[in-house]
């Protein structure tokens, strides 16, 4: 049994194969069975991060065996937190750990304290939900540390939009890598697409870290849309109290998490982000 990252196993040996029958499912971070140079089975998964494909209608396995998800953004492009929440939501009805990297914060940390409030502000909700965040900056080495830790002896995914810097990142924790970077476009403000293809690899100081392409949007798949609520973790306290077994914590009567939310015990934003998920699984459009 092999590991497989595009032909590529923990020992960083290339073995070029192909792939026959139920091999041809392989994705990057699999165990597959090989019969000389042909995948031709693969092993059980432990994990699987999945979103809808391009066309909204078919799942779209990203990797598999992931123990933990970096979800990595910055100043620029903009911070999004609701994409950061849906990735939150695939994470946990996955069973991968979850953590954030705020990368590029020589962007403001220095020169710009108002900004590196605001940023920390917006993103203090996270870590008492069991979501570190790591603050970054992958051109100077900076806060690189914490996520060396976070990886060693861990299979990770660097995830997000174009432009955040994973790839940045990757050549940090992998020096000498020289993995090819691209400047956010000056027109759009948004990331180009460095990375094109999933792929993993091994750090010096330990674990594997898979690199995925930037995205714009992240569509959840197989998660009905009154499961969303499961996946929240902060209504889990409340909700055994609502006065509905079902409630779904939007428009009942005597709903403890809505009671939670006024008294800010849950966070109003995290509230409004899942019911904006919840709606949006209703409504799923075109």
């Amino acid at each position: 049994m092999i590991f497989v990252s595009r032909g590529v196993h923990r020992e960083e040996k290339i073995v070029p194969c192909s792939a026959r029958g139920p091999g041809k499912g392989a994705v990057v971070g699999d165990y597959v069975y090989l019969t000389g140079d042909v995948i031709t089975h693969v092993a059980p998964r432990r994990t699987e991060l999945i979103r809808v494909d391009a066309l909204g209608d078919r799942p779209q396995i990203i990797a598999a065996n992931v123990d933990v998800m970096f979800i990595v953004c910055a100043v620029e492009p903009p911070l999004r937190e609701g994409l950061i929440d849906r990735y939150l939501v695939a994470a946990h009805a996955s069973g991968i750990d979850a953590e954030i990297v705020f990368n590029k914060i020589d962007l403001f940390l220095d020169d710009d304290p108002e900004d590196a409030a605001d940023f920390k502000e917006r993103l203090a909700v996270y870590p008492p939900l069991g979501v570190p965040v790591h603050w970054c900056c992958a051109v100077e080495g900076r806060g690189l540390d914490t996520v060396r830790t976070a990886i060693d002896g861990r299979i990770g995914i660097f995830v997000g939009h174009s432009g955040t810097g994973k790839t940045s990142l990757l050549n940090a924790l992998i020096p000498g890598a020289g993995y090819r970077v691209q400047e956010l476009s000056e027109q759009s403000g948004r990331g180009r697409h460095t990375t094109t293809h999933t792929e993993l690899y091994a750090l010096p100081t330990g674990g594997e870290i898979i690199d995925s392409p930037g995205i714009r949007g992240f569509g959840l798949w197989a998660i009905a849309a009154d499961k969303v609520k499961d996946h929240f973790v902060e209504f889990a306290a409340f909700a055994t109290k609502c006065r509905f077994g079902d409630c779904a914590h939007d428009q009942e009567p005597n709903c403890a998490v809505k009671a939670a939310v006024e008294r800010e015990k849950i966070s109003p934003l995290r509230y409004e982000a899942y019911l904006r998920i919840r709606e949006s699984i209703d409504d799923p459009g075109p």
